[in-house]
């Protein structure tokens, strides 16, 4: 079953703080990573599987744009959100938007996906995707997006592939 890494910090208590004041974000890397911590997938409506996996720490194997998809390869970002206080959760939002998807098990149809995330203001922290299912692996353009209040924050484009 697909799981996109999904935040660590959204296992915290999920609560907005209304002075938090967040003014961007920055890519900090991008590319091919490998999970080193994760602790277990959760519920989220916005995905075709309905399962995000919350990964709160990664590796970056290979910085890279072009994607070759394959059963098992995790890929993203690395992002930091900016703003005041420093360390202060703010709510936002993952958005992957990639080539038409069918999961075969629901009949779900869909060209983006769209989950509840939490990110600290000033901490770098993974997001990203990894193909699990056949299905999945779809080659064309995929885009990650972080959105804060109906605002795209962040934004990285990667070339899915198909192996040769």
């Amino acid at each position: 079953m697909l799981k996109p890494l999904f935040l660590a910090t959204v296992v915290l208590a999920i609560r907005q703080t209304s002075f938090a004041a967040v003014t961007g974000a920055e890519v900090t890397e991008c590319g091919v990573f490998e999970k080193v911590k994760s602790v277990g997938p959760r519920r989220a409506d916005g995905v075709l599987q309905g399962l995000v996996d919350q990964v709160p720490e990664v590796k970056l194997k290979e910085r890279t744009t072009t994607i070759v998809a394959a059963r098992g390869t995790s890929f993203g970002i690395l992002v930091k959100l900016t703003g005041e206080p420093a360390g202060e959760g703010v709510n936002c939002s993952i958005r992957w938007i990639h080539p038409k998807i069918t999961n075969p098990s629901s009949g779900l149809v869909s060209e983006s996906e769209e989950f509840p995330a939490r990110h600290s203001l000033g901490k770098v922290e993974p997001t990203g995707y990894t193909f699990e299912d056949a299905w999945e692996l779809v080659p064309g353009k995929w885009t990650v997006q972080v959105v804060f209040e109906s605002k795209v924050l962040a934004e990285k484009t990667f070339d899915v592939v198909l192996p040769r």
